[in-house]
């Protein structure tokens, strides 16, 4: 079993105004047998500005544990303001930026490794793809 405290050391990144992203790692893939690549723990202070670049294997899950932030994705896309409690999942490869509200922000990130599919998987749902563009 591994034990995580609050004690333990963290990364913390100090934007171009003084804000912080404070960045403290709970898990990463070496220490799970899952399909779990990193569980963090993010504090963004009042107003930081941070990114999590995507990655095509990964999916990133995000849960509001207090405060706010807007969570922006491409520029086409609208932002979105996540507050207490709130659940964002973000699709393969997407990079998210995250602006903290005026009293901070404080996310659990989890970080998850999407499946592969064999060869066969892919031909088998290639397969069922074209069957249903062939219906009429």
């Amino acid at each position: 079993m591994i034990v995580t405290t609050d004690t333990g050391s963290a990364m913390v990144v100090i934007g171009p105004n003084g804000e912080r992203v404070r960045i403290r790692s709970l898990a990463r893939r070496p220490m799970l047998a899952s399909a779990c690549e990193a569980f963090d723990h993010l504090r963004l202070s009042p107003g930081a500005h941070h990114v999590l670049p995507g990655r095509s294997d990964t999916e990133t899950v995000l849960h509001v544990l207090r405060g706010a932030a807007v969570v922006g994705r491409l520029s086409g896309e609208p932002d979105h303001l996540a507050s207490e409690g709130d659940l964002l999942l973000a699709r393969r490869g997407r990079t998210l930026h995250l602006e903290a509200g005026p009293l901070g922000v404080e996310l659990l990130r989890l970080t998850l490794a999407v499946p592969r599919h064999s060869a066969a998987t892919r031909a088998a749902l290639a397969r069922r793809r074209a069957a249903r563009c062939d219906r009429p």
